[in-house]
């Protein structure tokens, strides 16, 4: 069988094919149990991205079970149904013998296999719980198939974007979509991120990010490893002085008049009067005199410029004076006195260590779909249909196999939903619908043994009696005692609500006392060969009657007069299975459940 199923990589809608057949590895037998699973742990897989599992189990053939107190028997196990398997949206499951509606024999072949598959749209630890339900020769009267869970741990991993920045978890995928970041620049001084939903976050680490409707969204990080901006002083310029010429004027300026041009220099110290530049000389410049500095760095103290003129070596440079300023300021002009002096600083923000931008990608999910249940032909379907979806039907949270229509046809009473997916693998569930479907061809068959009317206990139904087709108050276990002749019937009840009725059975009191003496004796039970009746009466006591023989369907396979207190029945050439036994005598019906094995 071959299923299709979609694949989002980056926007781009692709389709392929899965088969879903599996062949079981019959080189496999569990070492240590009866039973076993090959491998008996799932792989792991990542959302929106093909997975495949096959899982090879071997099943017991045989099990122990109470006969009666203390009695155990080793009986045959008849038939394995695999009846459910809860999987993550977008993956199904397929058993090898889905022709047979996934039951085994295990008298025939131990060994089969199931395959899980498809696309999974959403991610995390998920715990997949497959129901199995085993029917031994004893099931019809010990309550009915035994039902068998087990749960297989299987882990659905985001798909990640990453970058020299951050790294996106879930950054493609349907609306609503959350994307968590985790950022690949840690201790950093400042963060800035834009997700492009209108959301910010100066945060080193920031939260989930939520993105309510489709499109394409551009995330814009950046990191510094600064958070402070930078200043460098970029230019100094003397407008005006004085203070210098009062000496001897430079030799090389003497002149005719024996004066020239000022020339100007100038440190700047720090707070603890250390140089920390010092300028060239300009020679024979009149003011005002610019500087230009290469960018000199400044940190957040106050500096000073300290302006000198300068004499050569017939006398000391002249000092005339200096201002202070902050480093991390703006240029500014500052008078001390006659000095005059105008600076230049840049301010420089930081630049990031890491400025990245990615992309997240939102995608449509189809509007909720509505199912709906005719009780007259027993049909679940779709109220409107979408030419773009793939459908998948589930049963109690598990994926029907091969049930991709937009009508399904129910067998079990209990709860349905639809999966629709469309183009861009975005998916939307219905809501849950309960289904109830009542067997209308089963009568539950009362048991007699003398005053003693029953029914096999099971915990699927709820039980109530009836007399004269009134109800009998506080009768509600699956035994009656009668003290009154008349008609009695029993009504179960399953939890869906489905009411089985049993036919009215006629009780006449008169004959306890007769009956009281018969002794019915069925053996070997379990039998293989023959059955040994034995009943044993008083003497008054006539055997006027039947001895019949039915299987678990209810067809009668023997009938034979009752004509003396020992008959023998040769069961060889039957089935494996369980039988009811029925002796008919005076109006009233003893029965005996028999295992043949």
């Amino acid at each position: 069988m071959v299923k299709s199923f979609v694949l989002i990589i980056f926007g781009t809608f692709i389709s392929f094919q899965i088969y879903s057949q599996c062949l079981p590895d019959e080189s496999f037998f569990p070492v240590a149990a009866n039973y076993g699973l090959y491998p008996d742990t799932l792989s792991s897989g990542s959302i929106n991205q093909e997975y495949q599992q096959d899982i090879t189990f071997f099943l017991p053939s045989d099990t122990l079970i109470e006969i009666t107190q203390d009695n155990y028997q080793t009986i045959d196990i008849l038939d394995y149904h695999i009846t459910s398997i809860s999987l993550p949206l977008g993956l199904a499951w397929q058993c090898n013998n889905i022709e047979n509606d996934c039951h085994y024999d295990p008298q025939i072949s131990q060994h089969g296999c199931v395959s899980i598959f498809g696309v999974p749209i959403e991610y995390g630890m998920f715990s997949v719980d497959i129901t199995v339900l085993a029917t031994h020769i004893g099931s019809a009267f010990l309550g009915g198939p035994e039902e068998i869970s087990f749960s297989l741990p299987l882990e659905i991993s985001p798909v990640n974007s990453v970058n020299n920045g951050f790294t996106m978890t879930n950054f493609t995928g349907c609306a609503p979509l959350t994307v968590d970041f985790i950022n690949n620049n840690p201790g950093l001084a400042e963060y800035s991120w834009n997700f492009g939903n209108g959301n910010e976050s100066f945060m080193e680490n920031p939260s989930s990010q939520l993105f309510t409707d489709p499109g394409v969204y551009e995330v814009h990080y950046m990191a510094y490893s600064s958070s402070l901006p930078f200043y460098f002083l970029n230019s100094i310029q003397i407008s005006n002085a004085s203070g210098w010429g009062s000496d001897v004027p430079d030799e090389e300026n003497l002149g005719f008049l024996g004066l020239g041009s000022p020339d100007f220099y100038f440190t700047i110290t720090d707070e603890s009067q250390n140089i920390i530049y010092q300028s060239n000389v300009q020679d024979e410049q009149d003011l005002p005199v610019s500087f230009n500095l290469d960018n000199l760095q400044l940190n957040d103290i106050i500096y000073n410029i300290n302006i000198y003129e300068q004499d050569g070596v017939i006398s000391d440079d002249d000092y005339c004076g200096s201002i202070e300023f902050v480093g991390f300021s703006n240029s500014n002009t500052v008078t001390n006195g006659d000095l005059v002096i105008e600076y230049s600083i840049i301010e420089v923000q930081p630049v990031p260590a890491a400025d990245v931008i990615d992309t997240i990608f939102v995608y449509e999910s189809p509007i909720q779909i509505n199912i709906n249940f005719d009780d007259l032909s027993t049909i679940l379907y779709v109220d409107s249909d979408s030419l773009d979806m793939n459908y998948q039907w589930y049963y109690n949270n598990s994926p029907i196999p091969n049930s991709n229509c937009l009508t399904h046809e129910p067998i079990y009473s209990g709860f349905y939903n639809l999966l629709a997916t469309n183009e861009y693998g975005c998916s939307s569930s219905s809501e849950d619908l309960l289904v109830v479907i009542c067997g209308e061809d089963y009568n539950p068959e009362i048991d007699v043994n003398f005053d003693t009317l029953s029914y096999y206990q099971s915990s699927n139904f709820e039980y109530q009696w009836f007399f004269e087709g009134q109800e009998i108050s506080g009768s509600n276990s699956n035994i009656h005692i009668a003290d009154e002749e008349g008609t009695y019937s029993l009504v179960l009840t399953d939890q869906w609500g489905c009411k089985f009725i049993s036919d009215d059975l006629f009780y006449n009191s008169t004959y306890i006392n007769d009956l009281s003496l018969i002794n019915f004796s069925v053996f070997p039970n379990p039998a293989s060969t023959f059955l040994n009746i034995n009943l044993s009466q008083s003497s008054s006591t006539n055997f006027l009657g039947s001895l019949e023989l039915y299987d678990c369907q209810g067809r009668m396979l023997l009938s034979n007069n009752l004509i003396n207190s020992r008959q023998k029945i040769d069961v060889s050439k039957l089935p494996k299975g369980s039988y009811l036994l029925k002796v008919n005598s005076n109006n009233q019906i003893f029965t005996k459940h028999i295992l043949i094995y």
